[in-house]
């Protein structure tokens, strides 16, 4: 599903993910990589989205083109969480940023990876 995305919008570096809060829906700013069929997204598991995501993993993914603000794809799906307490994909991400998540880490911080399965692309584009 992902490889019907215009490739160019997945070269955004930034993405927002919006997940479900007790209150409504939340959004924060993250940074991502796409690995085959799913979006992957490193957190640790203090952060309120992965808070969120433990309770209800539906979620949505909001990419816009690097050059447009009138072309972006909205993703829609699921999320698990899944450990990476040896940061394999912590690590991957990171290099795309030119990053080390170890630094942004405390002592007690559980690294996680946000495993994002898409089950519907709506794309925008009124430029």
């Amino acid at each position: 599903m992902l490889n019907t995305i215009d490739p160019e919008i997945l070269a955004n570096t930034i993405a927002t993910l919006a997940t479900l809060g007790a209150g409504g829906p939340e959004m924060t700013a993250v940074w991502y990589a796409v690995e085959g069929d799913r979006i992957v997204i490193s957190a640790t598991a203090r952060r309120k989205k992965t808070k969120n995501l433990a309770v209800d993993g539906r979620s949505s993914i909001l990419i816009f083109h690097p050059q447009s603000v009138d072309y972006y794809v909205e993703i829609r799906g699921t999320a698990e969480l899944i450990e990476d307490a040896d940061y394999a994909i912590a690590d991957r991400i990171a290099v795309r940023y030119g990053a080390d998540f170890r630094t942004f880490d405390g002592p007690n911080d559980r690294r996680l990876i946000i495993s994002f399965t898409p089950q519907r692309v709506l794309v925008t584009d009124v430029r």
